[in-house]
């Protein structure tokens, strides 16, 4: 069963560089470490258990599912992960909704303590890639995954909605309502709550990840895309 947004990821082209966009946002940021494939990560850990991935590559990997992704689009949200309690039976339920989302694979990185975080995910390819989650499950405990740090100098404590488009509202609602259950409409499309949190699906030309706001106990505030690595973000009440 689904229980929440494990992360979202946002790409970039220089990850020194985006960190620190997000440290002048006001974002407490994590470094995260390198993974055995040619990427690595800055991570920004919420009070919701949520967090943001910022990546990028430190050597040419054409055969990452976001290399492609990051120089197509230049960088910004590209993707999302969901948690789950039951990651073999919910796999299968996005293959019986035709999702081509391949195997389960061990994944890791080394954090920079030397630390090995593992887990096990699948990856979602074709036409679901973005509009669809891939799947996690922890091999080593999630707490070490994620960064103790969680508290931010703008408030942000955790996602509060993340926006999908599509050209096919309905059949990426149709597979959702599969995986998380009931279906409620939107003033703007079809969505989608789930661990105090809210999916919701729209109509447009561009396919996956859209935008996201973040709860924040402090002042809400829309964010330059210029100034969030292309990311369109917001912190809300």
């Amino acid at each position: 069963m689904i229980t929440g947004i494990d992360h979202i990821v946002i790409a970039a082209r220089d990850l020194e560089q985006v960190a620190e966009a997000y440290r002048q946002l006001g974002f407490t940021v994590v470094e995260g470490g390198r993974h055995p494939y040619g990427s690595y990560n800055a991570l920004i850990a919420f009070a919701d258990d949520s967090y943001i991935e910022l990546i990028s590559f430190y050597e040419p990997s054409p055969a990452h599912p976001w290399w492609g992704l990051l120089h197509e689009r230049g960088g910004g949200l590209i993707d999302f992960c969901m948690a789950t309690d039951d990651i073999r039976g919910d796999l299968e339920i996005l293959r019986a909704n035709g999702v081509d989302c391949g195997e389960l694979s061990e994944g890791g990185r080394e954090r920079p303590d030397g630390y090995q975080v593992r887990w096990i995910n699948n990856k979602v390819g074709g036409a679901w890639q973005g509009l669809i989650p891939f799947l996690i499950e922890d091999v080593t405990p999630r707490e070490e995954r994620l960064p103790g740090e969680r508290e931010h100098a703008n408030g942000a404590t955790g996602i509060h909605r993340l926006r999908l488009m599509s050209d096919d509202v309905a059949g990426a609602a149709a597979v959702m309502a599969a995986l998380m259950g009931e279906v409620q409409a939107s003033a703007d499309g079809i969505g989608f709550e789930v661990g105090g949190q809210r999916i919701d699906y729209v109509a447009g030309p561009e396919r996956g990840p859209f935008s996201v706001s973040f709860k924040t106990s402090g002042e809400p505030q829309r964010i330059d895309p210029a100034e969030a690595g292309g990311a369109r973000i917001s912190l809300v009440v």
